[in-house]
């Protein structure tokens, strides 16, 4: 998961700037009328969005605190790849940031250790599923804290400017 993780925020890195009207069609789509970060301050975002959830996955252990941590940023990140880019991309009719890593290796990793983490017994069912639940409702907090850590580092480089 971590490295699917690592995969996935390095696509959106590398392919954010290859369509640069991404980040004006998800405003206009979610109905923010706030100004959105630009492509710098979003590509900040993206590297702490895969740094965290990787040490903290790097860190977890065997066992039923470690199993929700693993099922819950595995849910996260199925999530993830359901809702902003493959929901995104059938919207669009094209490709978002992200879309490939999000198909081909997010989606069906999460599940992949959501499965394995029953069929190893790891956490009872309703573990496993109040630890998913809990990882898609945090998905957007967790997005928001992390565009705003962010922006937050583009102001400490200098690179912030809202687009």
């Amino acid at each position: 998961m971590a490295l699917a993780i690592m995969l996935h925020n390095a696509e959106e890195w590398w392919t954010l700037p290859l369509v640069p009207d991404f980040l004006a069609a998800t405003r206009d789509l979610s109905g923010l009328q706030a100004s959105l970060p630009s492509v710098e301050t979003t590509r900040w975002g993206i590297i702490a969005f895969a740094a965290v959830p990787v040490a903290i996955l790097l860190r977890a252990q065997p066992g039923r605190r470690g199993g929700f941590i693993i099922c819950m940023i595995a849910a996260m990140s199925a999530g993830n790849a359901l809702f902003p880019h493959i929901a995104m991309g059938f919207v669009t009719g094209g490709y978002v940031p992200g879309l490939v890593t999000a198909c081909t290796a997010t989606l069906p990793i999460g599940i992949l250790l959501i499965c394995e983490a029953r069929r190893l017994r790891l956490m009872s069912g309703s573990g496993i599923a109040l630890a998913s639940a809990t990882g898609l409702l945090l998905m957007p907090a967790v997005a928001t804290g992390f565009w705003a850590l962010g922006a937050l580092i583009g102001e400490i480089t200098g690179s912030a400017r809202l687009a």
